[in-house]
């Protein structure tokens, strides 16, 4: 099962880990640039709230080379990036296999469905892992390419944990929807729009003081990357993280095991 899933997707994970390390690697060389740091730091002085709330971004540390390496993990285009394998994979595995209709073959094979499922998860991860991976090193390269002061690539290894972290949970959610579905494109559409409105939710919360009793709702409010980087990863945030990953992927070894195909 796990051969199956790296020909389904392993083509795929190249140019997003590609991608991934060669957007990360900029980003040190946009920190190391004077002229740079100093427009930004103007932009970000003269930016509304809202705006750096959207960015997930903290004044005071966003201005210096280490908040703005920090700024490259939460990117959208480091989240598009690990979302597409947080969907694609979990998606394609289960209700992917249905709506193509090869499900009726693997049932006829011995191979258990919570075989199917841990195959699934075990694909996600690891690709997961990959990415994650190669965000950290497009760091590190660029940080020996181009060394700044008081900025370790060391600092950004558990920025790249929870960048992993809060995407398997994704993941794991992607694949209790893809448990549930009957065709990939319907599952495709539940995630996006939970990964959507996720993030949507705690931007809103961050900017809107009514609703920011909500904002804990949101899994994207446990990943905050410059806060990590000054901090490390917290405690709380993981552990929150891991426990709605593990009770979802626990829910969709139970739904597959017991649904009709």
């Amino acid at each position: 099962m796990l051969r199956h899933h790296a020909r389904l997707h392993r083509v795929a994970l190249v140019p997003l880990a590609l991608g991934l390390a060669l957007f990360e690697w900029l980003m040190t060389f946009v920190a190391g640039e004077p002229m740079v740091s100093r427009f930004l730091s103007e932009a970000l002085r003269a930016a509304p709230p809202q705006f750096l709330a959207l960015l997930n971004q903290d004044l005071l540390v966003g201005v210096s080379a280490r908040g703005i390496v920090g700024v490259g993990y939460a990117h959208p285009f480091s989240l598009i990036m690990m979302a597409v394998w947080s969907v694609r994979v979990p998606c394609g595995a289960l209700a992917g296999e249905i709506g193509r209709g090869t499900m009726d073959l693997m049932a006829a094979r011995p191979v258990s469905r919570s075989s199917q499922v841990a195959a699934a998860a075990l694909a996600l991860f690891a690709g997961l892992g990959v990415l994650a991976a190669s965000a950290w090193l497009g760091t590190a390269v660029g940080l020996v390419m181009r060394p700044l002061p008081e900025v370790s690539a060391f600092r950004y290894l558990p920025v790249a944990a929870a960048l992993w972290l809060v995407f398997a949970c994704f993941g794991a959610v992607a694949l209790l929807v893809s448990s549930l579905a009957s065709d990939a494109g319907t599952a495709i559409a539940w995630i996006a729009g939970l990964l959507a409105g996720s993030y949507v939710l705690d931007y809103v919360a961050r900017v809107w003081t009514r609703l920011a009793s909500l904002r804990p709702a949101s899994l994207f409010s446990y990943y905050e990357p410059q806060r990590v980087v000054e901090a490390g990863l917290g405690r709380h945030d993981a552990a929150v993280l891991a426990a709605v990953g593990a009770a979802a992927l626990a829910l969709a070894f139970a739904v597959f095991g017991r649904r009709d195909l």
